[in-house]
C-alpha cells in the first residue's frame, strides 16, 4: 500500500503540481480512506519526500540503463532525449516550483542529486567525449556541465517560459539539442545526425 501511495501521488503531482493535491485527492484517486493514507505517512510533506526519494532512485537506474546500452556518449544523450519526450510529455512545470516553495525537505533532496549525481555524469560524459574525439577538446567541461545542468531547471521557471506561450517539453529539447551541437566535434556531429535520421 506505501508503494502504491507513493506512485499514484508521484504521478499526480507530475500531472496538476505539487500544491494543488490534497490527501483527499489522493485517497480519492486509490479508492482508500485519507485514514489508510495516515498510517502509512504522517502528512503530505512526508509523501511529497518519499515521491522524490522514489523518482530519483529511478533516475539513477534508467541513467545506468542508458549507460549500459549506449555505443556512445552521443547516442546516450539522443536516447536522453527519448526518454524526456516521454516522461516529460505530462509534467507540471509548476511542480518544482511547488517543492521548492512548501517543501525544502525534498528540495534539498533534489538540490543533492543534481550536484552529486547530475553534475557528476555530465562531467564524465562531457570527458568520455572528448577522449573519444566525439566532442571538442577545447571546451571548459566543467562550465558547460553546470550551464547546461542550469539550462534544465531554468525551463521550469514559468516567468522566463510562461507555459501559455511555450510547451516544457519543446523547451526542454531545444534546449538539450543546443548544448549537444555546442560540444560536438565534426565527426561527433556526423553521428549524432545519423542518430537523429534514424529516429525521423
Amino acid at each position: 500500500m506505501k508503494e502504491r501511495i507513493i506512485e499514484t501521488s508521484g504521478r499526480l503531482f507530475m500531472r496538476y503540481g505539487v500544491k494543488s493535491i490534497t490527501m483527499d485527492d489522493i485517497a480519492k484517486e486509490l479508492g482508500i480512506s485519507k485514514k489508510t493514507i495516515y498510517q502509512h505517512f504522517s502528512d503530505k510533506d512526508e509523501i511529497v519526500f518519499q515521491v522524490a526519494v522514489h523518482q530519483l532512485e529511478e533516475d539513477k537506474c534508467e541513467y545506468q540503463t542508458m549507460n549500459d546500452s549506449s555505443k556512445n556518449v552521443v547516442e546516450k544523450m539522443v536516447k536522453t532525449i527519448e526518454m524526456l519526450k516521454k516522461s516529460f510529455c505530462e509534467i507540471n512545470p509548476t511542480m518544482l516550483y511547488d517543492i521548492k516553495k512548501y517543501h525544502p525537505r525534498a528540495w534539498n533532496l533534489f538540490m543533492e542529486h543534481k550536484q552529486n549525481f547530475i553534475l557528476t555524469q555530465m562531467i564524465k560524459d562531457l570527458e568520455k567525449g572528448i577522449a573519444d574525439g566525439l566532442f571538442r577538446p577545447e571546451i571548459k567541461v566543467e562550465i558547460i556541465a553546470k550551464l547546461h545542468l542550469e539550462s534544465i531547471f531554468i525551463a521550469f521557471d514559468m516567468q522566463v517560459f510562461p507555459p501559455d506561450r511555450f510547451s516544457f517539453i519543446e523547451v526542454q529539447i531545444a534546449l538539450i539539442d543546443h548544448f549537444i551541437r555546442g560540444v560536438l566535434s565534426d565527426e561527433g556531429l556526423k553521428l549524432y545526425n545519423n542518430y537523429l535520421n534514424l529516429l525521423s
